[in-house]
């Protein structure tokens, strides 16, 4: 049996509150053909609300990120109901495997996976604004040995871009260059667009 999961799908918090976000997933996630995908969900206007009140309230960076992570929690736990006959949550890495047997796609608790596997692991990541659901994801394909990040985004993202630019221009946080070196291939997929194509946004090996 394959013990790696063959791809991390990051749902970018940008696209909650998209109307038809159900059908829109349900779409790409029917035509995904990869046999052993993990869905990971970003933050998006509730993790804004605790960077506003860091600024308020001066929580402080380490404290905000780990009440952005419950944000994260309960995110995943919100889309694995919208789409129950397509996925199903998760919060272990053992949890993923009868999952697939169902034919499910797994949607891991990005805050169990920092406390249980990141925060003991020898480099765990910096607890800070700069480090969001895009480096958490791109962590996780290399802890569980996904050759493959799927963005799923707002926009639509240049193909074959460095690292470094993509995380200048702000498509991606400013750590997710240094956290996403050993992944060997990202793609990005616009999710608002009119009809979903993948675009190669990084591949290790050009």
């Amino acid at each position: 049996m394959n013990t790696s999961a063959s791809a991390i799908i990051k749902l970018g918090g940008s696209l909650f509150g998209v109307p038809d976000l159900a059908s829109r997933l349900a779409n790409f996630l029917r035509d995904f053909s990869r046999p052993r995908p993990i869905l990971v969900c970003g933050g998006g206007p509730s993790v804004e609300l605790i960077r506003n009140w860091d600024r308020i309230y001066n929580l402080g960076e380490e404290e905000s990120h780990w009440l952005a992570l419950r944000i994260l929690s309960i995110n995943s736990r919100v889309v694995s109901r919208l789409l129950p006959e397509l996925l199903t949550m998760v919060d272990s890495f053992e949890g993923c495997f009868p999952a697939w047997e169902r034919d499910l796609v797994p949607v891991y608790d990005s805050f169990q996976y920092m406390v249980e596997i990141d925060e003991t692991s020898q480099d765990p990541l910096p607890r800070r604004w700069r480090v969001t659901s895009d480096t958490i994801s791109a962590r996780m394909a290399v802890t569980f040995g996904a050759p493959e990040l799927i963005l799923l985004k707002s926009v639509t993202l240049p193909e074959r871009v460095s690292l470094s630019a993509a995380a200048e221009e702000g498509w991606v946080d400013p750590h997710f260059p240094v956290a996403a070196r050993p992944i060997e291939r990202i793609v990005s997929v616009n999710l608002r667009a009119a009809k979903l194509a993948e675009s190669i946004f990084y591949d290790r090996a050009t």
